[in-house]
């Protein structure tokens, strides 16, 4: 696997190149179990012969995007405010920064959308919808939760760690995100299990260690949101690249000015992290879509891929519901869809169609007990 990663670093970058991309932009791939930590590749540098830097490691970026799924995640964990269906405004907003300077966030396609689901904000990146979500969750509780993931942070408290005006390196992006992809346990990241003797006698190993997180079924619930990213939103292209319909779920992000390319994704049993720039930071004209997730794609198009397990934890089920109302529905009422909701958040209103289901199986079911009426 370490050599499939190399590859899709090294042949990627040129790829890249060939569309019309930097030829200095360099690349960082990391990719790990999901169940046990293990660190399964590690590459720092397009070329495999150059010691020195390695930017897996090292290089601390700005994550843009990627970081956003944390912020729906707590409001997914406040399952008597919020669900997946839940309404939020795309709309501008203007917030004063602790030196007294204004912040206006925009949206990477500069139009704002109006009222939109959690679902559908998060999907498509929106980013005045994200920090209004934020604004409401509170940033300190935005940097304990990556704490919580295994990530340390030195940050300033202040509305732009929303949008990832955070610098992390990949592989403690892939920290947090095998951590999510775990549903629930997050394991530290491991390269080293045992150390042998010569003759293979064993010296020491080192334990699986799995650290309980909270709210599983907020982390299920957001798991099938990221698989919406994939399906409808910001990484649709990611299936055409793979060359097969699979469900992944995942996160593109891009920094300001498109100096950094990144993107997070993980199967039922492997999570990579793809980051893509330049080392002096200039503008690189790259996204989330255009440069790392074709790296990412450069790799699992190499490996055996198994479907993101979306079964649900007790305290979440699935529902159908109208798209546009979010009204209770059936799925055979035109405009259902299925989305899992944590116990407490779903809907409680019926859309006309359901209704008439229900009472045509009321009707049925007395039908069945007395007979035909005349």
């Amino acid at each position: 696997e370490q050599e499939k990663a190399q590859n899709a670093v090294s042949k990627g970058l040129r790829d890249l190149a060939g569309r019309g991309l930097s030829a200095s932009l360099q690349s960082a791939l990391v990719m790990a179990d999901v169940g046990s930590g293990e660190v399964r590749a590690l590459v720092g540098d397009r070329d495999a012969n150059r010691a020195g830097f390695n930017r897996a490691i090292h290089a601390r970026r700005q994550v843009g995007s990627v970081i956003k799924p944390l912020v729906y995640l707590l409001a997914l964990e406040h399952s008597a405010d919020y669900s997946l269906m839940t309404r939020i405004q795309d709309e501008p907003l203007t917030l004063k920064q602790p030196d007294g300077k204004s912040w206006t966030p925009a949206n990477y396609d500069k139009q704002s959308h109006g009222e939109v689901t959690l679902l559908e904000a998060l999907a498509h990146s929106y980013n005045q919808a994200t920090v209004r979500l934020g604004m409401k969750i509170g940033v300190n509780h935005l940097i304990n939760r990556l704490t919580q993931l295994g990530v340390s942070v030195d940050v300033d408290p202040v509305p732009s760690v929303f949008l990832g005006a955070v610098e992390l390196t990949p592989l403690e992006v892939t920290q947090i995100y095998q951590s999510v992809a775990a549903t629930g346990f997050s394991v530290p990241l491991r390269s080293v299990i045992a150390v042998q003797t010569e003759h293979g006698d064993e010296l020491v190993r080192y334990p699986l260690r799995m650290l309980p997180q909270p709210r599983r079924e907020a982390l299920a619930v957001l798991n099938y949101a990221l698989t919406q990213v994939v399906e409808q939103g910001t990484a649709r292209a990611l299936p055409g690249l793979l060359g097969q319909d699979l469900t992944i779920a995942g996160k593109t992000g891009t920094t300001n000015d498109r100096r950094d390319s990144w993107f997070v994704g993980y199967t039922r049993s492997r999570v990579a992290v793809a980051w893509v720039g330049e080392d002096d930071n200039r503008p690189a004209g790259v996204t989330g879509s255009n440069a790392a997730m074709r790296i990412w794609a450069g790799l699992f198009r190499e490996l055996p891929l198994e479907p993101v397990d979306l079964r649900m934890p007790d305290e979440a089920f699935w529902l159908w519901v109208d798209g546009d109302s979010a009204k209770l529905s059936a799925e055979t009422c035109a405009g259902a869809i299925q989305i899992p909701f944590i116990d407490g958040s779903e809907p409680t209103e019926l859309t006309e169609c359901l209704a008439a289901v229900r009472h045509e199986e009321r009707e049925s079911f007395w039908r069945k007990i007395f007979g035909k009426k005349n």
